[in-house]
């Protein structure tokens, strides 16, 4: 199977020293050809949505995956995920689950809502470059097998909100 290349990375993140050395990773690492950021869920769901400082298709471009903290302010990264895994334009998007809880439930919950990874934050630069390597190396992997279902196929033809 022929799958889409990795072009627009989106991290949701609201902690300042994630995203400088997610940035600092990606400088070295590139998996895709742009990494944008957005700091909570409110602002992931406007990005997608194309609404406010995100309305263009230059600011925002379409994500070929998402990297989606949990913990975030405003609207939590499970309640921004469920929002998304019910929009039938936007549940075939690849999210992956970059948080730094280790809880069972969190696990289990985003599973059921359909993501396609779960991954615990590194504490160092390193095991940033590692989250690169590996989804570069598995991309086919994670659009192939959602960590349970609730998220559409990829059918290269996307729908905005």
């Amino acid at each position: 199977m022929v799958y889409p290349p990795i072009q627009t990375i989106l991290l949701a993140d609201d902690n300042p020293d994630d995203c400088e050395l997610i940035k600092e990773a990606w400088e070295e690492f590139p998996v895709g050809d742009r990494l944008r950021l957005v700091n909570n869920g409110t602002e992931l769901w406007n990005y997608l949505c194309r609404q406010g400082p995100f309305s263009s298709s230059e600011s925002s471009p379409r994500p070929s995956v998402i990297l989606l903290d949990l913990n975030m302010p405003q609207m939590t990264g499970t309640e921004v995920l469920t929002e998304i895994k019910q929009d039938s334009g936007l549940a075939c998007i690849p999210i992956v689950v970059l948080t730094t809880s280790k809880a069972p439930i969190d696990i289990v919950q985003t599973a059921g809502l359909g993501v396609n990874g779960y991954m615990q934050k590194p504490n160092t630069y390193a095991g940033y470059l590692q989250i690169f390597s590996n989804l570069r190396d598995h991309w086919g992997e994670i659009l192939d097998r959602p960590l349970s279902g609730g998220g559409a196929e990829w059918s290269g033809n996307f729908a905005w909100c």
